[in-house]
């Protein structure tokens, strides 16, 4: 196996629940368009593509399974980039019960799927994660064989994954975290938070930093330079820079290449991707 110490994940998050046209004229919401989106950041160095769904007439987040289809087919029609769906419901769909969270996952059989780690106060509304919702998710995405990763914003989460899922065999190493820093609820983006769930990790592990709105960059750099990973895109910041609206994802996933060149290692290929997270 090639050496993957200096290789890095970067993930792409091109539309999300919480963005909308008012905020940026550049989001994407049709599948072509998410399509023709994720196909420009896998060429400017995206090796993961996570995906939310959204209604093509009206924008709004949906768990339309039809919707999340039509941006399955319209990704792999464009490049081989590594799947992945979300099992959160998003910001307006938080709502949903776990059934309807996991049925595009369980229909589509993706790469990888979102696998919330516990529940939070998100922004201000409750995002309910019960153990036994988390144990169910797990044990169906083991016989799916879609490889979760679980999505860490507090530290107790970690723990969450450990004692519930990984501890039972509920998921195969090397197992895989996001840490979501800087939702209204959750774990703040600093670096000290940051070591802090680092340190928690149980062995054969590998992780990413997704950081919320300005911290997209700056935590995710601070993720790359201890050895992780990163996630940007629209879902999570719409800004390349202090007031000046990003016009693609791509440029976001430049500026994160960046950032990895810069210390010395490389964005991830896809099939090292694969390797490295355990697909």
């Amino acid at each position: 196996m090639a050496d993957l110490r200096d290789k890095v994940v970067v993930t792409v998050a091109p539309t999300g629940s919480i963005p909308s046209r008012k905020d940026t004229p550049y989001l994407p919401i049709s599948a072509e368009e998410v399509g023709d989106e994720t196909k420009r950041a896998y060429d400017a160095g995206a090796s993961v593509v996570h995906l939310h769904a959204r209604n093509p007439q009206t924008g709004e987040p949906t768990s339309d399974l039809e919707v999340f289809r039509a941006y399955l087919q319209a990704v792999r029609q464009r490049c081989p980039i590594i799947t992945q769906i979300t099992t959160g419901g998003g910001a307006t769909t938080l709502g949903l019960g776990p059934e309807a969270r996991l049925k595009a996952v369980e229909e589509l059989k993706p790469d990888s799927a979102s696998l919330n780690a516990g529940s939070m106060n998100f922004g201000r509304k409750l995002f309910p994660n019960p153990p036994e919702v988390i144990e169910m998710f797990a044990k169906r995405m083991k016989e799916l064989k879609v490889k979760p990763e679980f999505e860490v914003y507090d530290v107790g989460m970690v723990n969450n994954a450990i004692q519930l899922v990984i501890k039972p065999g509920l998921a195969d190493p090397p197992y895989r975290f996001s840490f979501v820093m800087g939702v209204l609820g959750g774990i703040q983006p600093s670096l000290r938070n940051l070591s802090v769930l680092v340190d928690d990790l149980p062995d054969n592990s590998t992780w990413q930093v997704i950081g919320i709105g300005r911290h997209q960059l700056p935590m995710g750099a601070a993720g790359v330079s201890a050895g992780g990973g990163l996630r940007v895109g629209f879902e999570d910041n719409i800004y390349l820079k202090r007031g000046v609206l990003a016009k693609s994802n791509a440029e976001l996933v430049s500026a994160a290449v960046k950032i990895i060149e810069g210390m010395g290692k490389e964005p991830a290929s896809v099939e090292e991707a694969r390797q490295i997270i355990g697909i």
